[in-house]
Formats: structure tokens, C-alpha cells, sequence
């Protein structure tokens, strides 16, 4: 357990023993120099699909730090600098692969304690919310959610109206979310997140896709938030304009997962000047950061990581410079007492519930298609085989009793109609989908795939004969899919080697196999040329690579086209067979 002082909230980075080292091996460079700043080690596993070796790439090279109560921090650099690794590692949100210490207030702070989470909040890049519900609906929400009912509907709902007051956004009460602009979204979801009076604010590129002016005024909210508050504000935000720069208290930077600087901003041309960087009269000092960062001033990432570590190990100790501040109406000034315990099980149940149907009340288009297509489709299939098995069944048992014909005329002349009306069904499906994703125009290739998926389209038929000649009707609705879904699973979805033994056999019988098998090897095997693909790196370039991976490249197609062809034989025998079987049967 751990305490969170709410007035002198400090979050400090420290080193961890073994953070310097992955498996036994030392990852850090210059760890001799640089022992203060190995403090944090984040690395990521990547697997490949030829091995089961396991490869770490290092993203943060020991960063460490401090960030103080009532101050507004940004977190810059240029992209895949770490910025948003580090802030995800901050707020908790990223804890695998992680090793190192962050304390808050001297404590170990635990990424999964309910305390931290209740006294943090991150607040993402993208502004997601629903839609349908006004600004004062989403809040309501969220005060239920939050705050629980330990706290009277009428104090939480002065909490909202103080809240969208104090971020401008009492105007926009009654405004479905979905028309507010990108600006009023990114203060709604701060509000939102205000409730729950957290000490620390995580806000990862918080101006993106805003303009000037809404750049200003999401800044100076935080700022606000910070200051008035005594919050902890840290966020990362990739090219600030000079005046966005200035409102910052401190700036954390960093380039190739090394710390190359961190303080107050008005240190931060001084120092680049002390490295051998001297910042352009009337340049923006945020674009200069990034352009010493990327090294365009000639000056290495390690000896700005060496410079920051030696202007941060001469700075004086923070507890001196932490003062006690005011009290204030969003602040809890008792910092013993715990937060409002949220919402119950049930009560968070009923919430959102009642959300889902206001949200549905206000936008019923697409429940209403929906029940209209299904609705469609149900009278489509009920009026073409409505009463069809019972009433031909009954022709055929009247007929075939007053000897009217005998039963193998009757069964080939079905199928003379049937056989063709399916494949034709089938062809024109297949033409159209063979088209559009497109496939190579090659006519070998072209009719080898149609012959086998016609071929399994006859033979799923004839299943279908099998079944209901040998069930009821409410069997057979139930037995088809069941008996679909197991030749599916364990004759295509899982390769041979990875299927019980138990199961096996299917591989052998199943003509969901063949045709799938075929159909892969029919459209991605012999010798298809390499497959267009713009992007650095595509595994599956080749076609011959995924037949391999899948385990289906020496498919013989004319054997499995027999074993399909075989299987629809056997089912109309049995067919027929069972039809005899019923007509006999006095």
C-alpha cells in the first residue's frame, strides 16, 4: 500500500538493480557513465513465425525524473523518441516489460492498485465518446459511474455544472457529443475525467488535429488545472509553437529512448547553448529541441543524454521548493480521506444499460435495417420452402404406393433439375467473388477453381438430401449446421499436426478439407508470381510461404476433387437409400 499526498505530489523514477540488464545480459551502453540514469528499461518481445525464439528490442535506455505538484509538463521529442512509451509507463498503462521503480511521495507506486487508478486519470490522443448522448447526459453518466451513490444526485450534479463552467463548456449542456468541435471534445473528455478529482493528469498529444486558437485554449485549461489545483499535468506533445512552449512549466525531452533534457523551459536554450547548440535568433525553441534531437546540430544523443544527467545530478533537492497550497472547491483538502467509492456491480449494470437505450432511442436506423433484412430474408427462405419436405415427401409416399413410378426415376429426375440449378447458383457466386478480389485472369486457373467449389457446393447438397431424408425436420435445422461445424473445425481451421487424435479421421472424410485445401492451392499455388505489396516488409509476399505455413503445399487437387466428387455419391446412395428404407415401411 502507498499514500498519495495530494498537495506535494511528486512522481520519481529510480533505478531498479537489475534494470540494466535483460536475461543476464548488460543492455545499457556507457553503464560505467551513465549509472544514474539507467533507471528505467522497457523492452518488447517480438516472435517470428520460422522460430520460437523470443528477440527484446529496448525502447527507453534508462530514463529517470521528477514531477512536481502545481506544475504542467510536456513531454517532447521527435517520433519514435519513446514520448508516448514513456507516458504509457507513467500512467500505469503499459506494465509488462518494465523494470524499474517509480515512487509517488517516497511510496512504490503499484501499477494495479485501485488507489492510483482512482487517483490518475489518462486521457488519450483520440477523442472517443458517444455520440448520441448531449454533454450533460455524458456527464451525468460519469458522475454515477465515479462517484457512486454515497454522494446525493444533487451535490454530483452542482459537480457537473462547476465543472463544464470551469472549462467552458457550460454552454454546450444540452450539444450532442457528436457536434461538438475537436476542441470542446478534448475539454469534454478532461471534464469527464474530472470528476473523480484526480492529482495526476496523463495526456498523450492533447493538440492534435486543433488549431491555434484551440491549441491556446486546451493549454492554458491545463495550465489552469495545474496551477489553481496543484495538480500534476503531464502530457506529451510532439512541435508546440512558441507561445504553446511558454505556458509550460517544465519540459521532459527525450531522443532514441535517452533523457537529453529536463526542466524548467527557460533552461532549456541556456543548456542546449552549454552542449554546443545555440538556438537561431527568432527560431522556435520547441522546433530547435527537435532538430538538436535528430541531429542536425552534429551533437550525438549520448552526450546530450550525458549533459542532462550532469545538470540534473547538480540540482538542488525538490522537497525545498514544494509549498502547501490553497484549498480549493475541486481539492479535497483532507488528504487522509478516501475518495467516494464508485458505482456498485448492479448500479453500474442500470447505468450503462439506460445509456445503450439512449443512444438506440436517438439513432434506431440501424436497428430498424436490421430487423428489416432479417425480416426480408426470413420470408425469402419461408416462402420458397414452405411445406416443401413435408408435402414432397407425402407426394412421393402417395405416388410411390399407388405404383405410380419407382423410386430410382423419381430420385434421378430431382437431381437432373437440382444438380444444374445448384451449380449454376454456384457459379454465378463464384464468378462475381473470384472477380472482385481480384484473382489472376488465368483460365486453367480459372476453371480448376470453379470445378472444386462446384463440385463442394454438390456434394454440401447432398449432405443436405442425407440429413433431411433421415431426420425430422427439427433435427435436421440442428444437425446441419452441428455436423458442418465439426468437419469445419477439425478438417481445415486446425492443421493436421495440431488436431487429438480422437479427431483425426475427419481429416480423411472431410470434404470441407478437400474443397478448402484445393481452393488455397488452386488460387496461391502453381507458380502464382509474388503477390503486390508496398509495404518495407510482407511475409506473405510469396504465395508458396503461405501454402507452407498452412501446411497444404504438396495438395494434390484432382485426388481431393475425387474424394469430394466420391463423398456426394456415397450421401445421394444413402439418400436414396434411406427414401427406400421410409417407402417400404408399413
Amino acid at each position: 500500500m502507498f499514500f498519495l499526498d495530494f498537495y506535494n505530489l511528486i512522481i520519481r523514477l529510480f533505478k531498479s538493480p537489475e534494470s540494466s540488464k535483460i536475461n543476464g545480459t548488460d543492455i545499457s551502453k556507457n553503464s560505467a557513465e551513465r549509472s544514474l540514469i539507467l533507471q528505467i528499461v522497457v523492452y518488447y518481445r517480438f516472435f517470428f513465425p520460422s522460430s520460437l525464439l523470443a528477440e527484446y528490442k529496448e525502447i527507453l535506455h534508462g530514463v529517470s525524473g521528477e514531477f512536481k505538484a502545481g506544475e504542467l509538463i510536456a513531454i517532447m521529442g521527435p517520433s519514435g523518441a519513446g514520448k508516448s512509451t514513456l507516458l504509457n509507463v507513467l500512467a500505469g498503462y503499459t506494465v509488462k516489460g518494465v523494470q524499474g521503480t517509480i515512487l509517488v511521495n517516497g511510496k512504490v507506486r503499484v501499477p494495479y492498485s485501485e488507489r492510483w487508478k482512482r487517483t490518475s486519470c489518462y486521457i488519450q490522443q483520440d477523442a472517443l465518446m458517444r455520440t448520441r448522448i448531449t454533454v450533460g447526459e455524458a456527464m451525468t453518466v460519469a458522475a454515477h459511474l465515479k462517484l457512486g451513490y454515497t454522494i446525493s444526485s444533487a451535490y454530483k450534479h452542482t459537480q457537473v455544472l462547476e465543472l463544464l463552467e470551469l472549462l467552458g463548456l457550460s454552454h454546450c449542456y444540452d450539444t450532442l457529443c457528436g457536434k461538438l468541435s475537436g476542441g470542446q471534445k478534448k475539454r469534454l473528455d478532461v471534464a469527464l475525467e474530472l470528476l473523480s478529482n484526480p492529482s495526476v493528469l496523463f495526456l498523450d498529444e492533447p493538440t492534435t488535429g486543433l488549431d491555434s486558437a484551440s491549441c491556446s485554449q486546451c493549454i492554458a485549461l491545463l495550465k489552469r488545472l495545474a496551477k489553481m489545483e496543484r495538480r500534476t499535468v503531464i502530457c506529451t506533445i510532439h512541435q508546440p509553437s512558441a507561445l504553446l512552449l511558454e505556458m509550460f512549466d517544465s519540459v521532459y525531452a527525450v531522443a532514441g529512448g535517452y533523457c537529453i533534457f529536463r526542466g524548467p523551459v527557460k533552461s532549456l536554450l541556456p543548456h542546449m547553448s552549454s552542449v554546443g547548440a545555440d538556438c537561431p535568433a527568432y527560431h522556435n525553441p520547441a522546433d530547435f529541441l527537435l532538430e538538436v534531437a535528430i541531429g542536425d546540430y552534429g551533437i550525438s544523443v549520448d552526450k546530450l543524454a550525458a549533459a542532462a544527467e550532469t545538470m540534473c545530478r547538480d540540482d538542488k533537492p525538490v522537497t525545498t521548493c514544494i509549498q502547501k497550497p490553497n484549498a480549493s472547491k475541486f481539492l479535497r483538502t483532507d488528504t487522509s480521506q478516501e475518495p467516494p467509492p464508485p458505482a456498485g456491480f448492479l448500479a453500474q449494470c442500470y447505468l450503462l444499460y439506460k445509456r445503450q437505450l439512449l443512444c438506440l432511442k436517438r439513432d434506431y436506423t440501424l436497428l430498424v435495417v436490421r430487423l428489416l433484412c432479417h425480416l426480408l430474408i426470413g420470408v425469402i427462405f419461408g416462402y420458397l420452402y414452405m411445406g416443401s419436405v413435408p408435402q414432397e415427401m407425402r407426394i412421393l409416399s402417395r405416388e410411390h404406393f399407388n405404383r405410380w413410378y419407382r423410386l430410382a426415376p423419381y430420385y434421378i429426375s430431382m437431381l437432373l433439375v437440382e444438380i444444374p440449378f445448384q451449380a449454376s447458383c454456384a457459379a454465378t457466386y463464384l464468378a462475381v467473388s473470384y472477380w472482385l478480389t481480384g484473382q489472376p485472369v488465368e483460365t486453367p486457373r480459372i476453371l480448376t477453381f470453379m470445378v472444386v467449389s462446384i463440385a463442394a457446393s454438390l456434394t454440401a447438397q447432398a449432405w443436405g438430401f442425407f440429413i433431411g431424408a433421415t431426420t425430422p425436420v427439427k433435427i435436421a435445422v440442428f444437425a446441419g449446421p452441428i455436423i458442418a461445424v465439426l468437419f469445419s473445425v477439425f478438417g481445415f481451421c486446425i492443421r493436421y499436426i495440431d488436431t487429438p487424435l480422437a479427431f483425426r479421421w475427419m481429416f480423411h472424410v472431410s470434404y470441407f478439407r478437400a474443397s478448402f485445401h484445393s481452393l488455397l492451392h488452386t488460387v496461391y499455388g502453381f507458380d502464382r508470381m509474388d503477390l503486390k505489396c508496398d509495404d518495407f516488409y510482407c511475409h506473405y509476399k510469396k504465395p508458396t510461404q503461405f501454402l507452407k505455413e498452412m501446411d497444404i503445399a504438396d495438395t494434390n487437387v484432382v485426388d481431393n476433387l475425387i474424394l469430394i466428387l466420391g463423398i456426394g455419391v456415397l450421401m445421394h446412395l444413402l439418400t436414396a437409400s434411406a427414401l427406400w428404407c421410409k417407402l417400404n415401411r408399413r
